[in-house]
């Protein structure tokens, strides 16, 4: 097998609860680069394979949330669709979105007080159980705190997420 095809393997290997992809020390580890160089070689391939992927709708995207690269088909259909997964649940989204932002803020891990303050509402607990239910976050009863599972990073291009909302708050 050729780089590339080991590099499209990697990238589209499914692994447990959802996770597709691989992270980048496994990729380098496999392609065999262990070099002081191998991160421009990586990025080299990644472009390289990006490139070839492009006209057919695929992309390949980077989930911070576990450090995996992973492909993805892209369309303005699929973008429709995935644009609201919570269609008629709009009380989910924004639960999501508030402990999306306070998990970024405290490096993984909200309280659920600080989500239901946010939220301005008296319960919220409804709406985090099936959110995690849905994948979406882990609730740890014990410290009364919420994290984000790697579900949402392939769901939800988190980085142009944050630059609209910046852009959108200068307005």
């Amino acid at each position: 097998m050729n780089e590339i095809s080991l590099l499209m393997n990697l990238l589209s290997k499914k692994g447990y609860n959802g996770q597709f992809g691989a992270p980048k020390e496994e990729i380098l580890e496999v392609l065999g680069a262990k070099d002081k160089n191998s991160s421009i070689y990586f990025q080299k391939l990644l472009v390289q394979l990006s490139n070839y992927l492009q006209p057919i709708g695929m992309q390949i995207r980077y989930n911070p949330l576990n450090s995996y690269w992973y492909i993805r088909f892209e369309s303005e259909i699929s973008e429709l669709i995935s644009a609201n997964p919570f269609e008629g649940k709009p009380s989910l989204a924004a639960t999501l979105f508030c402990t999306l932002i306070y998990c970024l803020k405290s490096s993984g891990n909200a309280y659920i007080s600080e989500i239901q303050k946010a939220r301005n509402k008296k319960y919220i607990k409804d709406d985090l159980k099936e959110l995690e239910v849905l994948g979406y976050i882990e609730i740890r009863k014990e410290t009364e705190q919420v994290k984000l599972t790697p579900l949402i990073g392939y769901q939800l291009d988190i980085a142009r997420l944050l630059l609209n909302t910046a852009l959108k708050v200068k307005d």
